[in-house]
């Protein structure tokens, strides 16, 4: 799977798929509630080992990260990127309840 940066992006979204979850990068399926921009984000992709393993399907999760197209074989979705490479800005996953 590859990924072309979009932007920056912060979201309320449920997570519908954590079978991904244990692996590196860690591949959440979402189901956007509340966004300020787009609503055609599917998954959530950390690169962030606090964030592996973290989440299950039906949790609702604050997401603050890279708005990303992600790319597998014939396949494409958008989904949010939390990658610790850009120093610059702060990358986050929280439980909302």
């Amino acid at each position: 799977m590859t990924a072309k940066e979009i932007g920056d992006v912060t979201l309320l979204a449920r997570v519908t798929d954590h079978a991904q979850g244990l692996a590196t990068p860690a591949l959440y399926g979402v189901e956007v509630t509340t966004i300020l921009s787009a609503r055609r984000i599917t998954h959530l992709r950390s690169y962030l080992g606090a964030y592996t393993g973290t989440f299950r399907a039906g949790d609702t999760v604050h997401v603050a990260g890279k708005l990303v197209h992600l790319y597998h074989g014939d396949h494409s979705c958008f989904g949010v990127e939390l990658t610790p490479w850009n120093t610059g800005t702060s990358y986050l996953a929280n439980l909302t309840g």
